[in-house]
């Protein structure tokens, strides 16, 4: 049974449902240290988002879209063009998607939690009763469970993966983002939501795939703090490669000003495998549980609650139902997620790929689902995180 006395310490991210005391710490120094507010996609996940909030909260989920006024539908659409062409190719059905911004999602996630900022993880130690957590700012804070959701470049993963540090690294993937955040001139902006509201994907036969996804500026949108060096070679690259997109996507490309921020990076992935979570006391979540292409967090934090309220508030036997589920779970979803994106970029694949198929929903006759895959009737079984994401 948990006790008055169970503490669970979270380094990343929280949930407030569990009823179990808990405290997060955050390595940024304030809920607005970093300036760029990107935005991201929700879809399936929907459904156990309900699982995570309170009520209040969860009714104030589509107050943090990109439009703040728009209402997601049954019949939401993901729309795919041919960015040679110009031409619609696929209209994939994402039930009740939203797109998401950042900042207004981690101020209503944090509302009513402890969390500490500027608390970046050095080490971590176990005992028999307890775990111990320090920070490189000297401090430290003892617990009965420590869940690392830090990211893909989780400190905490590589204390449980330390005597044998290979079994945490990262591998990488052949794919390398680039993107930039800009305001478009009116009138391609117009003719850009003309094709979607929210975002539009393009595929061509050169292997690149062009994600617009559209918010409404903020006084902080610049971003002050990403300063890449070589951002105007990012920038000249980007445009070179537009060259042959057709209207309005080689426009909206080529219309970003000189001097804009950049920046790439290539993605990674890490194929989730079981770690010894002493006796319950440390264990992961999010992506550096399963950092993969793109993303898919909300499940855990879902799955973790269910396990703690069927085992009776037993955190060792929570964590061991939780893990056992999230195992076979994360690497299904690190390798199709892996395979899917590498397929979108090979033109020959692409209108094979279960993502353009099927879209983005769920099999509701699945309990758990990964993203891009499909089953035997044909059903796209959904991801709640994103296939394109900034």
């Amino acid at each position: 049974m948990a006790t008055s006395q169970d503490r669970v310490l979270i380094v990343g991210a929280a949930s407030k449902q569990a009823g179990i005391p808990a405290t997060v710490f955050e390595q940024d120094t304030s809920p607005t240290s970093r300036h760029r507010d990107w935005n991201f996609g929700i879809y399936w996940a929907q459904s156990r988002l309900e699982e995570c909030l309170p009520p209040n909260l969860h009714h104030l989920v589509k107050s943090t879209q990109t439009d703040p006024n728009y209402e997601p539908s049954v019949d939401e659409k993901l729309n795919i063009f041919n960015g040679h062409t110009g031409e619609m190719m696929n209209s994939l059905p994402a039930p009740y998607s939203m797109r998401i911004r950042r900042r207004p999602w981690l101020e209503l996630l944090t509302t009513g939690i402890d969390v500490r900022y500027g608390k970046r993880l050095s080490s971590v130690s176990v005992t028999d009763i307890s775990m111990t957590i320090a920070f490189e700012d000297g401090t430290s804070e003892t617990g009965t469970l420590l869940i690392g959701a830090e990211g893909a470049h989780s400190p905490t993963r590589e204390f449980l993966f330390r005597r044998s540090p290979q079994e945490a690294a990262l591998l990488s993937c052949p794919i390398v983002t680039t993107a930039t955040l800009t305001t478009f001139p009116k009138e391609i902006a117009g003719e850009l939501a003309k094709l979607h509201p929210k975002h539009i994907i393009t595929f061509d036969p050169a292997g690149m795939i062009v994600w617009i996804g559209g918010l409404f500026p903020s006084h902080c949108d610049h971003d002050r703090e990403l300063i890449v060096t070589g951002s105007d070679a990012i920038l000249a690259d980007l445009k070179c490669r537009a060259e042959k997109l057709a209207f309005p996507f080689k426009d909206a490309i080529q219309s970003v000003p000189n001097g804009t921020r950049a920046w790439h990076a290539r993605l990674s992935y890490w194929p989730t495998k079981p770690w010894d979570n002493h006796n319950g006391k440390v264990t992961l979540a999010g992506d550096a549980a399963h950092p993969m292409t793109f993303r898919n967090a909300i499940a855990d934090a879902a799955e973790f609650q269910t396990c703690l309220s069927s085992s009776s508030n037993n955190l060792v036997e929570a964590v061991a139902k939780y893990e056992k589920e999230m195992w076979a779970r994360g690497f299904e979803a690190v390798k199709v997620n892996l395979e899917n994106s590498i397929a979108l970029h090979d033109w020959k694949k692409v209108l094979l790929s279960p993502f353009y198929k099927a879209g983005i929903k769920r099999d509701a006759e699945v309990g758990v689902s990964e993203e891009g895959k499909v089953d035997e009737k044909g059903q796209a079984k959904g991801g709640e995180g994103e296939l394109f994401d900034e």
